[in-house]
């Protein structure tokens, strides 16, 4: 035997003191608790927030929660300008635009809901949780220029054209498409499915975080409707025919894909602390977009001229942002049940929602007697895109049993 040999000999005989005692701890792990977490008994890296629910040697079977939330938010989007309001309109310079302004929809605030029910497992302190937001929102507003001197609506979602483009008896020349009297309508319906695996654990004495994962799918419709009144549509320049003009638009997108983020509580005692959450996502889907206009005899029969009816449908890709940010208020009673409240402001950001057609009649000139249209000129296309976004305050309770 050499000299090295004999070196190695403690350090052999500490290695197999170790590996046995490590075998019999494991045993009597084992016969204690059948299931051994992974990393063995004694190896704790990120404690979860459940202990009881995480620890499959305390013989628990896990928890359930239910989560429910009232919200009050407010939608916008992109492109959405449905008219010009200009001051300086007469005879020779009606198309030029002098201290004008573009016109768009109020965006109103309006309740929402969302429920959900989650499972804190004992598998290492991982939960599963299903939650359905739902919203509907609006937006509307009334332009009435009639009484109004020296101002007047140029449409910017109308592809229509009178027959004659000025006054009767007057030169028929190029005219400028105006109205003195625009309602707009926009109402959002938004659906969104979650299904997400998470672990909420304690990185430091008051801080815990929780990453996710999951899938997500959405349903979000828009139906967005203008009506123009006088104007081109008056008698004067359509050989006496009242016109009532409507443009409805509906822009509907579903889609399904991931979702991943992070949620974090900074605590400042046991019960309140501040409360965030990030989130993305990336969903495919189908947008179906719809576009018509049509002009209804404002004097009986009140008959109906559609003037315009296009569809697009093709499928795309969308991104998805979330933020959440707000209080929080923890509590346990009974030894067993908790609660927790949160109160913040919420965020979601909807990447090219707006698909929407835009579509304008230029260079018409006819003195076409009687007709309901000019049939002259050229389309001029335009698509609207934009993002959709929801923001506001929310309300969330959660209990678990």
């Amino acid at each position: 035997m050499n000299l090295d040999m004999i070196k190695l000999w403690p350090v052999a005989a500490i290695s197999l003191v170790a590996f046995s005692t490590g075998l019999s701890a494991a045993k009597k792990y084992n016969e204690k608790c059948p299931i051994k977490p992974i990393g063995g008994p004694d190896f704790i890296v990120n404690p979860s927030v459940r202990p009881l629910s995480s620890d499959p040697c305390c013989c628990d079977s896990g928890e359930f929660y239910v989560t429910a939330s009232a919200f009050y938010w407010n939608a916008h989007q992109d492109g959405m300008e449905y008219a010009v309001l200009n001051e300086r309109v007469d005879t020779q310079y009606q198309g030029t635009l002098f201290k004008a302004k573009y016109i768009n929809p109020d965006f109103k605030w309006r309740w929402g809901f969302k429920v959900g029910l989650g499972y804190n497992s004992t598998h290492d302190g991982w939960d599963v949780e299903a939650l359905w937001t739902h919203y509907k929102g609006k937006a509307s507003r009334h332009d009435d220029t009639a009484s109004a001197q020296g101002t007047t609506l140029l449409p910017l979602w109308s592809d229509f054209a009178p027959a004659v483009a000025n006054p009767v008896g007057a030169v028929a020349t190029q005219g400028i498409l105006f109205a003195t009297d625009i309602k707009s309508s926009w109402k959002l319906k938004l659906d969104i499915a979650d299904f997400v695996l998470g672990r909420q654990f304690w990185t430091s004495k008051y801080f815990n975080m929780r990453p996710f994962i999951g899938l997500r799918a959405a349903w979000i419709r828009q139906d967005f409707e203008i009506e123009h009144r006088g104007g081109s549509w008056s008698g004067t320049f359509n050989q006496g025919n009242v016109f009532n003009n409507e443009v409805e638009l509906d822009n509907d997108y579903k889609g399904v894909g991931v979702r991943g983020g992070l949620d974090g509580a900074w605590n400042f005692n046991k019960s309140w602390g501040l409360f965030g959450s990030l989130a993305a996502s990336i969903l495919y889907g189908r947008f179906d977009i719809d576009h018509e206009e049509e002009n209804r005899f404002a004097n009986a029969p009140f008959n109906k001229v559609k003037i315009l009816d296009t569809s697009d449908s093709f499928r795309a890709p969308r991104a998805i942002l979330d933020l959440f940010i707000g209080i929080q208020y923890t509590t346990i009673f009974n030894d067993r049940y908790g609660f927790i409240a949160t109160l913040g402001w919420e965020h979601h950001h909807f990447f090219n929602q707006n698909q929407m057609w835009r579509v304008v009649r230029i260079g018409d000139a006819s003195t076409t007697a009687g007709a309901v249209t000019d049939q002259f000129g050229e389309n001029v296309f335009d698509q609207r895109r934009g993002d959709l976004s929801t923001q506001g305050w929310t309300l969330s309770l959660l209990v678990t049993f």
